[in-house]
């Protein structure tokens, strides 16, 4: 189990932060620092340039509305407590939505950010000076609803940025500041945008065999990190094809981030749907080709689906953990992660469960990588942390809730579960958790930034 810092002096959490990376770094290269993550720093692109790095992406059937839907997209991950973070104003962050299975957005929710000042202006002039220009400046955001064909409608203009928590003399009532940012979207629905504590959790040696092929834990343990969050809780009506969620329940969605050029254009250079698709299945020299890509492109592309068919990461592990992975061409991760789970073309999983296949009125349908969500499939009581490889079929790879423990499932898939035996005594399901921080019951889910 992870160590308890919480409460401790900033520096003590700081230095422990910093024996993490540095371990990973030392043990990985410098391509490979982060040990403690799921898509933080998934490709050389995102290292270099941490505010356009989407660590997770989540999407969800609100347990207490469960007539909407939930999707959280975290950005600039590993953040440490009591540091200032702020979203990039020269970035559009977008969440995109497929409700017809064509890799195309039918819906993309534009968040865009503006610096606005100096919110405790005696105090912060102050810490301004120490920490370094434009640290510690309160932000605003746009936030704009794109339909193909149809004109951009603004939903939130001048919205509240939850600033990152630095303690009680610059940001006093956090609490409160929190709920500041939890805004009502007209028609229905709220946004939060701001810093939050970083809910991913894994098993150490799940991490490790997945992202690195190492079959023992590292040197180091993680300690509890921030992101910053984009969360937006909409009715499923307004994602499903033709606004009719009972016809057509499944949606896919992907979040990317575009950083505008000299000549005022915007180039994507993050993108994330499936947690761990970018770092595990495509092979490190494309990866930042990966984030430059839209869905739409995936067939045909050359990568995608062969990398998904014959992933190499496999052979590593059976080679690292002794265990043995099916023999490609892998159509049971093709399913999983491009197709979503249907019966409808001929693939080993024989469950129709979250492909937009399965929508009534859905043509033009292509295999492209996204995280599907299947919004009628009922909320689960007791959510397993191993979804739908328990039998829990609310839960990952059909959309992912904030407590699936999609590190491990992973692994558990690369190894051919659940359409092969697979390996699934390689990791102890009773091992403890190394980096979590509580969930919240209510929008937006995701915890207060850990101190």
């Amino acid at each position: 189990m992870m160590p308890n810092l919480i409460g401790r002096r900033p520096w003590l959490m700081a230095a422990a932060a910093s024996t993490t990376v540095l371990t990973g770094a030392v043990l990985l290269g410098p391509a490979m620092n982060a040990v403690t993550a799921t898509s933080h720093w998934d490709a050389p692109g995102t290292f270099k340039d941490k505010v356009i790095d989407a660590s997770d992406l989540y999407a969800f059937t609100s347990p207490d509305k469960p007539d909407t839907v939930t999707i959280v997209a975290n950005y600039i991950p590993f953040q440490i407590p009591y540091k200032p973070y702020q979203f990039d104003t020269n970035v559009q962050y977008d969440l995109h939505i497929d409700n017809t299975g064509s890799g195309k957005a039918a819906i993309t929710y534009r968040w865009t950010f503006r610096d606005k000042g100096f919110p405790v202006p005696s105090v912060l002039r102050r810490e301004r000076q120490a920490a370094g220009p434009g640290s510690l400046v309160e932000q605003s955001f746009t936030l704009t609803k794109l339909r193909p064909g149809q004109p951009d409608q603004t939903l939130i203009r001048d919205g509240y940025v939850g600033p990152s928590d630095m303690g009680i003399l610059i940001t006093p009532g956090y609490q409160g500041l929190r709920q500041k940012a939890v805004l009502d979207l007209p028609g229905g629905g709220k946004v939060f945008t701001g810093q939050a504590a970083d809910p991913f959790f894994s098993d150490n040696k799940a991490v490790n065999l997945l992202r690195f092929g190492i079959p023992f834990p590292p040197l180091a343990t993680g300690v509890p990190m921030n992101v910053d969050s984009l969360a937006i809780q909409v009715p499923k009506s307004e994602l499903a094809l033709g606004g009719d969620s009972t016809a057509n329940p499944v949606v896919g969605v992907w979040t990317t981030a575009a950083r505008k050029s000299l000549n005022g254009e915007y180039k994507q250079l993050s993108r994330l749907g499936n947690p761990n698709f970018n770092e595990v299945l495509i092979p490190f020299a494309s990866r930042d080709r990966f984030n430059g890509m839209r869905p739409q492109d995936d067939t045909g592309s050359g990568l995608v689906v062969e990398s998904t068919r014959d992933p190499e990461q496999a052979r590593t592990v059976e080679r690292q953990a002794g265990v043995k992975a099916p023999a490609p061409p892998r159509a049971d991760l093709e399913e999983i992660y491009l197709t979503g789970l249907t019966t409808k073309r001929g693939g080993p999983l024989k469950e129709d469960l979250n492909s937009q296949l399965l929508n009534r009125d859905a043509s033009g349908f292509t295999p492209t990588e996204q995280l599907r969500l299947n919004m009628s499939t009922p909320v689960t009581a007791k959510p397993h942390k191993y979804g739908y490889l328990k039998g829990d079929k609310q839960g990952y790879p059909n959309g992912r809730r904030l407590t699936d423990d999609v590190v491990t499932v992973n692994l558990r898939m690369l190894l051919g579960e659940p359409a092969a035996p697979g390996a699934p005594n390689l990791i102890d399901e009773n091992n403890p958790v190394y980096l979590t921080a509580p969930i919240t019951g209510s929008f937006p889910y995701v915890a207060l930034p850990v101190h």
